[in-house]
């Protein structure tokens, strides 16, 4: 299993300025699961899974989601 947190600052919109996001990458085998939302409520984050045809393409997916995410302005805090 592979983990990977990313978080951000809120861009300010409708009254969320200074709220930290989050996002999250889990790689189980095949399969990679992603969380978002604000951090302050984890409880309403939005999940979505993906399953691909080997571990390698959910780990080269979840890399590429890391990198496209860090381009936009979040910060990796933890990679388990």
């Amino acid at each position: 299993m592979k983990k990977l947190i990313l978080v951000k600052n809120s861009d300010g919109q409708r009254g969320a300025n200074g709220k930290k996001k989050i996002y999250e990458i889990v790689v189980v085998d095949n399969r990679v699961i992603t969380s978002w939302g604000k951090a302050e409520e984890f409880h309403k984050q939005q999940t979505q899974t993906k399953v691909f045809g080997s571990a390698q393409q959910a780990l080269w997916f979840a890399y590429d989601k890391q990198w496209s995410k860090q381009a936009k302005g979040y910060e990796l805090v933890a990679s388990l």
